[in-house]
């Protein structure tokens, strides 16, 4: 989020890996770790038009390195740790740095409409309701179009608002 710091993210993320040898750390057991970083695109842009925890984040993803806090002159090594991330569309500063984002594959999703969501759920309800009676595989279609009238009342209602 907003108050995410750079401190706090590598608290967060060396705090789940382990020392190997020498100065080289990374996941328990040899095995691989695969970080989700929510909301990118939200941690606090400062005076400087930077984001410390983005910055922590390329270095990590660049180098493979990032150094004590305690003492500065030691490098920690990371292995085998992947990164994978989305961004709110609605919120942040909507901007990612270009060094960071060279590192990442970009994909734009959009909410399906209402007659996507038919089409799709209609195929797969209809497959699996082959094996039941006639009379329950022709409910397919009113089984459906209530599901996608429950969809659409719950988007628009303004109890259940779209939240960051």
């Amino acid at each position: 989020n907003s108050y995410t710091t750079s401190a706090a993210l590598q608290a967060i993320i060396m705090g789940s890996l382990e020392k190997r040898s020498g100065h080289t750390y990374g996941p328990p057991g040899h095995k691989q770790c695969i970080y989700f970083i929510d909301d990118l695109n939200m941690p606090h842009v400062d005076m400087y038009d930077t984001q410390a925890a983005i910055m922590l984040m390329t270095q990590m993803i660049s180098y493979g390195q990032v150094y004590d806090r305690q003492h500065l002159d030691e490098k920690r090594d990371i292995v085998d740790v992947l990164f994978t991330a989305c961004m709110n569309p609605k919120a942040g500063s909507f901007m990612i740095n270009a060094r960071l984002q060279r590192h990442f594959t970009v994909l734009t999703t959009y909410a399906p409409t209402p007659t996507l969501i038919s089409g799709i759920y209609s195929k797969i309800l209809g497959k699996h309701l082959q094996s039941f009676s006639s009379i329950i595989h022709r409910l397919t279609d009113q089984i459906v179009g209530a599901t996608g009238d429950i969809l659409m009342s719950i988007q628009n209602s303004p109890s259940f608002l779209p939240s960051a």
